[in-house]
């Protein structure tokens, strides 16, 4: 079974129990103010003396420092980045220059080899030239010796050998001059 419940009626109250109900009432509010008036008197000397100490010289001289410090520290991240765009374009220009050294090299060496290869072509020139000069040598005294027989010869009397030789003589030197000049240029 279940419990049974009973209402059961206020008792009155009386006259002395209300006089003591509203004493211990105004005896809590009294207690409720006096706190009340303790904490804005506590928040009121903690006002007053944060309001002196941020006033103070101290504290004006450390937000000067505080903004001193953070422009300084703006310049210098400033000089920073240029200092870091001044870098970029000194690598920049370094590798320009490697790349340009480099070009420089390569046609350094080409003209070396291509400078060797006139060289040997030069001996081969002296060589072709030394041979043009002997043959040419030879061909003189070939013609001083041509030159000699006819006039035995023509102190001999032979003439057809002689008009052959008149022919032969004038055109052997030039020839010979022509084609050394031809060896030489080429």
């Amino acid at each position: 079974m279940a419990p049974t419940f009973y209402h059961y009626w206020p008792v009155p109250v009386t006259d002395k129990s209300e006089s003591m109900l509203e004493s211990q009432r105004l005896g809590r509010l009294g207690w409720l103010c006096i706190l009340l008036i303790l904490m804005v008197v506590a928040l009121l000397v903690a006002v007053i003396t944060l309001g002196i100490r941020v006033n103070s010289k101290a504290c004006k001289d450390g937000l000067l420092a505080e903004q001193e410090c953070c422009n300084a520290t703006r310049l210098l991240e400033l000089r920073l980045t240029q200092t870091q765009q001044d870098l970029l374009e000194t690598m920049d220009q370094a590798a320009t220059c490697n790349q340009t050294a480099m070009n420089l090299s390569a046609s350094l060496e080409k003209e070396n080899a291509r400078g060797q290869k006139q060289l040997i072509r030069e001996k081969e020139l002296q060589g072709e030239i030394e041979r043009l000069k002997q043959e040419l040598q030879d061909a003189l005294e070939k013609v001083e010796r041509l030159r000699k027989e006819k006039e035995v010869s023509s102190k001999e009397g032979e003439t057809s050998f002689g008009s052959s030789l008149q022919a032969f003589s004038p055109l052997t030197v030039p020839v010979y001059l022509l084609l050394g000049l031809l060896a030489l240029l080429a």
